[in-house]
């Protein structure tokens, strides 16, 4: 293989490809790029056997093959180069040639056929969503994903169209989002799966909020690809139930809250900060046209702050940990939010307000018992 490339197509392709690149692996072949050169396009792809990602850039091919090179070391390498075309060459079975102005290197590789093949999804049909809509549900469901790899079936987010509308779920067992798209999707049959979490991570990171760009998912009975912009990312999709998120929503809540949203982000951002590790808890009281918050932790110290709100039912007295809603907050775009409540022990509801709440974005928060 021989190609000469340009030093930022290579630098953008390595930065999209690199990120599900172990550290330190069983298998040497996984710390690898695999470079596969054809008809005037250079694939690099990467694996961690369960996600992988392709990306395709012009290049120039002079004699067309395959290598692989350290995923570290080039990328390495490739910041300290200067900005110049870059040729390639694989010069025998186990050494490639860099070569960018005056600066030659020559790495180590390891045999192309030892790398894992990528499923390719070949004659199915794929779902069309626009990147943003992604993008947006995602960032604003990703954070409830359960990080506790015993509870295997809620590592990821749900994915499930129904009425030709997307919905995209979260839970950890102490919270559950709930995101679904506003406007109606052209979907010719209902799906449900459950994407892991690190696909969801590189899918935040290279969709773009572009509204006219789209991305074409595949999926089958244990796998999805996402292709868009020259890149596919595959993964293993997750297998189990995810449980009935719709029993979890409270349905009876009958006390409402409306408060400004940066107002309370910043009280949450002050009742945090009096916390520590063993106790994240503040204590809110909502009494007529008030919410009174408050945080009381050994070692640390006090808070309390009174804040005018919209209110006019009984007073209940809740503790809830702040950093849950200061990440609901964060991905609430309205002026003004809604804490939907039955009593001190249940669960408590919030969502966006704009003339009333909103029912597209529903965040369910656990109390926090004393």
């Amino acid at each position: 293989m021989k190609i000469s490339i340009s030093k930022q197509e290579l630098v953008s392709a390595v930065n999209t490809v690199k990120g599900i690149v172990a550290s330190k692996s069983s298998l040497p072949i996984l710390s690898q790029i695999l470079m596969e050169a054809e008809e005037g396009i250079l694939k690099l792809t990467t694996t961690d056997l369960k996600v992988s990602i392709e990306c395709s850039i012009d290049c120039t091919v002079e004699e067309p093959g395959a290598l692989t090179v350290s995923s570290q070391r080039l990328s390495m390498l490739l910041n300290e180069l200067p900005d110049a075309d870059i040729n390639i060459e694989l010069t025998d079975s186990s050494i490639v040639e860099l070569r960018c102005g005056v600066v030659e290197t020559k790495l180590f590789s390891i045999s192309p056929e030892e790398f894992p093949p990528i499923r390719k999804f070949d004659g199915i049909a794929p779902l069309v969503f626009k990147q943003s809509l992604l993008k947006s549900l995602f960032k604003k469901t990703s954070f409830a994903i359960c990080t506790d790899q015993s509870r295997y079936n809620l590592t990821g987010l749900l994915l499930e169209t129904r009425s030709d509308t997307l919905r995209v779920v979260a839970t950890d067992g102490r919270r559950l989002s709930f995101a679904v798209s506003e406007e109606s999707i052209d979907i010719e049959h209902d799906i449900r799966v459950i994407v892991p979490s690190k696909m969801i991570q590189q899918l935040q990171s290279l969709l773009k909020d572009d509204e006219e760009q789209t991305v074409d998912v595949f999926l089958d009975q244990s796998q999805a690809a996402f292709v868009f912009d020259r890149v596919r990312i595959i993964t293993s999709l997750i297998e189990g139930n995810f449980p009935n998120y719709e029993a979890v929503i409270p349905k009876k809540q009958d006390k409402e809250c409306v408060i400004n949203t940066d107002e309370f982000m910043r009280c949450m951002r002050r009742a945090g900060a009096m916390t520590n590790e063993k106790f994240k808890n503040v204590k809110l009281v909502f009494d007529a046209g008030l919410m009174r918050l408050s945080v009381k932790t050994p070692d640390v110290g006090e808070y309390e702050e009174e804040l005018v709100v919209e209110y006019s039912s009984e007073i209940v007295e809740i503790a809830f940990n702040p950093y849950f809603i200061r990440e609901v907050l964060d991905c609430i775009e309205s002026e003004e939010v809604c804490i939907q409540l039955k009593d001190g022990s249940s669960p408590g509801v919030i969502k966006p307000y704009v003339d009333g709440p909103v029912n597209s974005y529903i965040n369910v928060i656990m109390p926090i018992r004393a």
